[in-house]
């Protein structure tokens, strides 16, 4: 489903809101969308902004409703199902060819693109034609947060689709907020090896499954256009870039088609984000831009990256019903795992165990070592009689269950590189079992479902009085 199609999905489920009165690109934007996704508000698309003649949609997928339509899918449950099984069978798809016909039928190529209906080059090819959309109070400058970056290695021709911030520095210039260790960062590593620029393309307004795939932790084999595609069970057209030697989805609103120079770094930042915090200031690789196509209307979509629960917060939640799906499998003891809003990505892990599972902290220690869950900082266990879902519930346990002398244990490893740390990437985590321990036993639920329903009918009797 491409971007187009989606808000009008939206717009007939009520979960669209057009913003017609005049809205400023400088902070009124992320003000107005952190307000909307904390009232559990719509998708708002703004049309009457003061610097841009685009419109610009914002919490396109800020609720578990529009994150399952965007992929297909029912629920995220399903959808979790669906990704698990793709990635197990994934070996069995070819990928050191991708001419060969398998592929192609789900990323069939598009040789007249809606992307392509107007393309500006030279003197028209700037970041001046985007909207210069800044997010926070003391933010460096105007950023994109939305892009899909395509990039290829230069040696092996694996692409890579990521989402990566963005600071536009002048007319045609950018840093790649990529980090260390992403493929991105690797293919431009390989490239500099080289002594030579490495081709960037910068999707925006891609189909809204590209966009959550692209945010999702894939195993390196996976490409996240061909995922995309099989995941939603649809095609998703491709086409050749204007100027560069790479594909990007058909129905992009806007492509951005440039390099990464060899050589170049300046300084990003800083910038506000999910952590509350200002990040600190690091040189990234510069982009330039020298091309830009589009459709012949684009909205241009912003992930408002801020406090939670925001969009970007709420997209954590494909990546967590991979997970469940996955977690549940390989460990028989788990009933249930939750990847709170809060926990931004890569701070809290709750884990709803099986009565009978004996050394929760031992299973702790086993799941910090998966590849999703390495910087995680604070992985807590409670009983299966816990909705580990519930923030309130998990709280109410780590205070009442849990003993700090006997029931937590402090381990190395590695952190996402935001966290603070005397050593970077490096540092410690914590393993709590907040379960009921013996003698003591959790309060047991009303054993009869009747009663549950009768209470429950009461309940909204009394209720609409």
């Amino acid at each position: 489903m491409d971007l187009p199609n989606f808000l009008e999905e939206l717009s007939r489920s009520a979960a669209l809101q057009v913003v017609k009165a005049p809205v400023n690109t400088h902070l009124e934007i992320a003000a107005l969308s952190a307000l909307a996704v904390r009232d559990q508000g719509p998708a708002l698309l703004f049309r009457n902004t003061r610097t841009t003649r685009h419109p610009i949609l914002t919490n396109a997928l800020a609720s578990e409703h529009r994150l399952a339509l965007a992929l297909n899918h029912a629920s995220l449950l399903d959808f979790g199902h669906t990704a698990n099984r793709l990635l197990q069978g994934w070996s069995r798809f070819p990928t050191d060819h991708p001419e060969t016909s398998e592929r192609d039928s789900c990323l069939p190529v598009d040789d007249t693109p809606a992307c392509c209906a107007h393309v500006l080059t030279r003197a028209q090819a700037t970041f001046q034609h985007l909207p210069e959309i800044t997010l926070w109070p003391g933010d460096a400058g105007p950023c994109l947060t939305a892009a899909v970056v395509v990039t290829k290695h230069p040696l092996t021709g694996r692409h890579n689709a990521g989402i990566y911030r963005l600071q536009i520095l002048g007319p045609t210039t950018a840093t790649l907020g990529w980090h260390p260790g992403s493929d991105a960062a690797k293919h431009f590593q390989a490239a500099e090896e080289l002594n030579q620029p490495l081709e960037v393309a910068l999707a925006i307004g891609v189909p809204p499954a590209m966009l959550l795939t692209a945010g999702l932790s894939l195993p390196e084999e996976v490409d996240e256009l061909e995922f995309a595609a099989r995941v939603t069970g649809a095609t998703l057209p491709l086409a050749h870039c204007h100027t560069l030697d790479l594909m990007v989805p058909a129905t992009s609103q806007m492509v951005l088609e440039g390099h990464a120079l060899p050589g170049k770094r300046c300084l990003e930042g800083p910038f506000g984000n999910h952590t509350g915090l200002l990040s600190t200031p690091r040189p990234c690789p510069v982009f330039r831009l020298q091309t830009i196509t589009q459709v012949a209307e684009p909205v241009l979509p912003c992930i408002v990256a801020g406090p939670p629960p925001s969009e970007s917060t709420w997209m954590a939640k494909a990546h967590e019903a991979i997970l469940r799906v996955r977690i549940r499998a390989a460990y028989p003891g788990i009933q249930d795992i939750a990847l709170p809003l809060e926990g931004i990505y890569q701070n809290f892990l709750f884990v709803a165990l099986a009565a009978d599972q004996q050394d929760a902290l031992d299973l702790l220690r086993s799941l910090s070592g998966e590849r999703e869950f390495h910087r995680f900082r604070f992985l807590v266990a409670v009983d299966d009689a816990v909705n580990c879902a519930d923030v309130s519930q998990v709280l109410w346990r780590l205070g009442n269950c849990l003993d700090p002398d006997r029931d937590m244990v402090r381990i190395q490893g590695n952190l996402a590189p935001w966290h603070p740390s005397p050593t970077p990437g490096k540092g410690g985590k914590l393993l709590l079992d907040a379960r009921a321990k013996p003698p003591t036993k959790p309060m047991p639920n009303h054993p009869d479902p009747q009663f549950t329903e009768t209470v429950s009918r009461l309940w909204q009797t009394l209720h609409k009085r």
